[in-house]
């Protein structure tokens, strides 16, 4: 059964954020490798995909440079990262989950390996950057199959480990069949500023 007692669904739909975001605070709390994130500085969001069933199913954007920047130098041209306030929490992160991709993408294990893989992106000092690995392959380090295989193990771990594995019951259900059971699928959706030019431009003297 779904949790229809949280307050995150109602007669009028199905929340798609409320209900990922107590999963993904049920999977911070539960498992002590996400231990360093904090969940009101992450916000949960949903991006359309297209009827396309390859692609990016979710992506996790972090809010600022690399190290926690807020500015970064670009061919000397200074820019900052935009901020974006929601009931005065500063948010460092945010994960769009593609839909209806998202949820037409495998099983439910398949699907909660994929908010995990988007977790375990998140910098280990929550400093609104990604966890970096050495060499040019920063994001996922040398080995993409040794990634997906650790990212798979802490999957297990975190579903034999969870006092409530009813928390991810939704994942279970292809797009269509959640839409059927509530009447729709609503969730936050937002759009990121570009990061602002603020170099300084120093005024031409006189000629």
């Amino acid at each position: 059964m779904l949790q229809g007692n949280t307050g995150k669904n109602s007669v009028t739909g199905f929340d798609f954020t409320g209900n990922m975001t107590l999963l993904v605070d049920d999977i911070v709390k539960t498992h002590p490798f996400f231990k360093h994130i904090k969940v009101k500085n992450i916000l949960i969001a949903m991006s359309p995909s297209n009827g396309n069933r390859n692609g990016v199913v979710a992506k996790l954007r972090p809010m600022l440079f690399e190290g926690g920047s807020r500015t970064k130098t670009v061919r000397r041209i200074e820019y900052a990262a935009p901020e974006v306030m929601i009931n005065g929490t500063n948010i460092l992160y945010i994960v769009y989950f593609h839909l209806p991709r998202f949820l037409n993408h495998g099983d439910q294990k398949t699907k909660l390996v994929t908010v995990l893989h988007e977790l375990h992106h998140i910098s280990p000092l929550f400093n609104g950057d990604i966890r970096r690995y050495s060499g040019k392959n920063y994001a996922h380090g040398n080995s993409r199959k040794d990634f997906d295989s650790l990212v798979s193990i802490y999957t297990d771990e975190y579903i034999h480990a969870t006092a409530h594995p009813e928390l991810s019951i939704f994942l279970k259900f292809k797009y269509n069949e959640l839409k059927r059971k509530y009447g729709a699928i609503y969730g936050d959706m937002i759009r990121i500023p570009r990061s602002k030019n603020v170099s300084f431009q120093k005024p031409m003297g006189n000629i």
